[in-house]
């Protein structure tokens, strides 16, 4: 006599639609998660045990825990994240404590290099022009990504 251990199949999505990332139901929900731009291992981690979701395949998770794992990465501080896991915290208007997914931190990035670039604040400057920022030497090392090449006499 076979022993069934899945005797109710479960139906598994293969693709999950999470912070406008796609997720494959596969993989499991801990390692899932770091797809999302903006979640690492350690935040991924956190959501699950705060949110109290066991570690399955993704595709395995209910609605109404996708939609808890959404709402936790959507407010943090909701479920009890501390603040110094967020990945923008003193955001410069309101200085408010945020943790930013997927495209929120291009346009966060996007915006503050417009703002140091105004005040011609140093660091947003270079990083404008695609130099280095932090002190490193600049003469020999970092030369890819931009075209360097002698210009033709006419």
């Amino acid at each position: 006599m076979a022993l069934n251990y899945n005797d109710s199949p479960q139906t598994i999505q293969h693709m999950i639609r999470m912070c406008n990332t796609n997720i494959d139901g596969r993989r499991q929900i801990l390692k899932a998660l770091t797809t999302i731009k903006g979640i690492g291992m350690r935040f991924a981690r956190t959501l699950l045990t705060r949110t109290q979701i066991r570690n399955c395949r993704a595709g395995e998770l209910t609605a109404e825990e996708q939609q808890r794992l959404v709402d936790a990465i959507q407010d943090p501080k909701s479920v009890g994240i501390p603040i110094w896991m967020y990945n923008y915290r003193k955001e410069y208007t309101t200085g408010e404590d945020k943790h930013l997914v997927g495209n929120q931190i291009d346009a966060a990035f996007r915006f503050s290099l417009e703002r140091g670039k105004k005040i011609k604040a140093v660091r947003e400057c270079r990083l404008a022009r695609g130099m280095k920022v932090r002190g490193q030497r600049t003469k020999s090392n970092g030369r890819h990504g931009r075209i360097v090449g002698v210009s033709r006499k006419k």
